[in-house]
């Protein structure tokens, strides 16, 4: 399969969350066919090296704050469309945040793409969940990566981190717990800081198999809620790390991005 089927095809099952697709890569599983919403719009901003892009989603309601949806694209430096980049996808702690920054010091934003990624209307994951309405969250950044996919077509297929804190921990969680069509296949590795799931399933089935970084405060005022994850993740059969950031709470603090950011350096050594 050629470049431009792949990224077509990807960028499809984003939005479709098809599955019978041929395994050439650790994505590949999320191949189909680019619908229409998922193309260019002759108005979006050009990737230029070392640039904050923001792409604007007003179909898809507000983010927190009543704002309209949007999301913020940071551009590395050595950037170049005729080379595969490296993706991490952010997703915030709280309310979330379209603002890369809050990614800062857990990956190099010199190499990789870097995608922060909001909630519907501010809505926490865990409040999502025990409404029963915490797969709208997936539907929702499903049509966003689709168009990120899009305007960045060159986009590492081997290369491909989402990565939460808090909220954004509890929303990967739940992405695993409830086997979300296409979510583990859009991405090749996971980071869950201070979170997971309070698990409408306690078996976590979608971690299977997938690279996972669990970190967490040694002084977390949820550690033994923590414990119990990391023993249930640790038998669902994933490619697990496991690592306290000790001395620290709940907050991510330096000594947790640093973590993070030495776990990712070496998946690229």
């Amino acid at each position: 399969m050629n470049k431009t089927a792949f990224i077509a095809a990807l960028c499809g099952y984003l939005a479709t969350g098809l599955s019978a697709l041929p395994q050439e890569s650790p994505s590949a599983a999320a191949l189909a066919t680019l619908p229409v919403s998922a193309t260019p719009k002759n108005d979006s901003p050009r990737p230029e090296p070392g640039k904050v892009l923001t792409l604007a989603f007003p179909e898809l309601g507000p983010m927190h704050g009543g704002l309209p949806t949007a999301c913020e694209i940071s551009i590395p430096k050595t950037y170049d469309p005729a080379k595969p980049v490296p993706l991490l996808v952010w997703f915030g702690g709280g309310v979330g945040s379209h603002l890369t920054r809050g990614a800062n010091g857990v990956v190099d934003f010199d190499r990789y793409v870097v995608v922060a990624l909001p909630y519907p209307e501010g809505r926490l994951p865990r409040i999502a969940a025990e409404e029963l309405r915490v797969d709208e969250h997936w539907t929702y950044h499903r049509t966003m990566l689709a168009r990120i996919h899009a305007l960045l077509p060159n986009l590492d297929p081997l290369r491909s981190i989402a990565a939460g804190t808090s909220s954004g921990a509890h929303y990967i969680g739940y992405g695993f717990d409830q086997q979300w069509p296409g979510f583990a296949e859009a991405f090749t590795e996971f980071v869950l800081h201070e979170g997971g799931t309070a698990p409408l399933s306690a078996a976590i089935p979608g971690a299977k198999g997938r690279r996972l970084l669990v970190a967490w405060g040694t002084r977390s005022e949820s550690i033994w809620w923590r414990e119990w994850f990391n023993e249930r993740i640790a038998l669902v059969g994933a490619d697990l790390t496991l690592k306290p950031i000790p001395g620290a709470g709940h907050g991510l603090n330096d000594d947790g991005r640093k973590a993070i950011r030495a776990w990712i350096d070496a998946l690229d050594e």
